[in-house]
């Protein structure tokens, strides 16, 4: 979307977005407290709204009968006209979503990857999100993919994914041209954070979002909008210096040493477990102490984090794989214990699951946020106030 400043076009854009968001927000709802709200005019939101139907955007539910005059026709998002998709990318799999405009996830498909190469991955993606529309939706608006990593989704490049093995890929434009779809790229974690706030799960407009499995992420949520810094690098957490203690440094998959996520990271544990000899997978109760070390870890450096930015809440997004015993609420024990001799109280925390469909699903808000704001447009990131996504 190119800036259209001072033009109609993006006048209309902002005034659509606006609609929209409030709609989804506060539906069902009406032309006459639209309008308001918003300051327009009733044949302007009489004609935006009509515009807004027959793209299949809205559609008029329930019937309010008032004490004279005409009945109201209530308002709501449309549900079997428009859809976008949503998509996890791993290094053994293509988990693809279809959601509807609330983010209701209606279809899924996985798609095994034969490779890493970021070719094959793309066709893969291509692979799942045909098979999960089926050929049966009438409107795709876009794909979102989830890369575990560095991820630049202003430019479309992995900067660095130690997962997928990848550093400097030009993934969007490999995606555009497999799917023939616009596409939008970003981290698991942001990712994460997309579905967190679309449907509005969390409240808070200060937060930090956390996403522990294979690797470590962390999303910044500042004034309800993820800040992804000057380069896209904002929340690299996991290529942060841990502290350590006794014993050798561990080398990790960007090129340095003693990364929480060699200290904190189910990739990390692994590595860890191989060079003391355990060639297998990680077991809670086995591995009880590594386990632990981990935890601390983990705490330790969200509380780093957290005292910097002061957020209201943090949220710790666990993948199925970090599914092991005590290991999270051992992580949130050491977080609050960084707290005991602060001058504030701690953040909020809660701990959720984070595995491949609610990574897809957002990745796919992703793309439907782009509905409700039109701040791409807008001059120095001013925005409709009411968009929140």
């Amino acid at each position: 979307m190119k800036p259209r400043a001072g033009s109609k076009a993006l006048i209309r854009e902002i005034n659509e977005a606006l609609i929209l968001d409030m709609v989804r927000t506060q539906s069902p709802i009406s032309r006459a407290r639209i309008a308001a709200q918003t300051g327009l005019s009733a044949a302007s939101v009489t004609g935006i709204t009509g515009r807004l139907i027959q793209a299949g955007l809205l559609v008029e539910a329930e019937t309010v009968h008032g004490t004279g005059g005409r009945p109201a026709r209530l308002l709501e998002l449309g549900r079997h006209g428009v859809f976008a998709a949503g998509v996890r990318l791993s290094p053994t799999a293509a988990h693809a979503v279809v959601v509807d405009l609330r983010g209701g996830v209606v279809a899924t498909h996985s798609e095994p990857l034969e490779s890493g190469e970021p070719a094959e991955a793309a066709e893969a993606v291509a692979r799942a999100v045909r098979a999960a529309a089926g050929g049966k939706l009438p409107k795709i608006i876009g794909v979102g993919v989830a890369v575990s990593g560095v991820v630049d989704q202003g430019s479309g490049f992995v900067r660095h994914s130690g997962a997928m093995g990848w550093a400097g890929v030009g993934l969007q434009r490999l995606l555009e041209e497999a799917l023939d779809e616009a596409v939008v790229i970003d981290s698991y974690v942001n990712s994460y954070a997309c579905g967190l706030l679309f449907d509005d799960a969390y409240k808070c407009r200060e937060m930090l979002i956390f996403s522990v499995g294979t690797s470590l992420g962390a999303a910044v949520v500042v004034d309800g909008r993820i800040q992804r810094g000057f380069d896209g690098s904002a929340g690299g957490f996991a290529h942060s210096r841990a502290i350590t203690g006794p014993g050798p440094a561990r080398a990790c998959h960007c090129g340095a040493e003693d990364c929480f996520e060699t200290r904190a990271s189910l990739w990390g544990m692994q590595r860890e477990l191989e060079r003391s000899g355990g060639i297998r997978e990680i077991d809670a109760d086995a591995d009880a102490h590594l386990i632990a070390d981990a935890a601390s870890h983990l705490g330790i450096g969200m509380a780093n984090v957290a005292k910097v930015l002061g957020p209201e809440q943090v949220v710790v997004g666990f993948a199925p794989e970090a599914d092991l015993g005590t290991f999270a609420g051992q992580a949130r024990q050491a977080f609050l214990r960084q707290y005991d001799h602060a001058n504030t109280p701690p953040p909020l925390v809660d701990t959720a699951a984070a595995d491949h469909v609610e990574l897809a699903r957002g990745a796919a808000c992703s793309v439907l946020a782009g509905l409700f704001t039109a701040r791409e447009s807008l001059p120095n990131e001013s925005r409709p106030s009411s968009a929140s996504a």
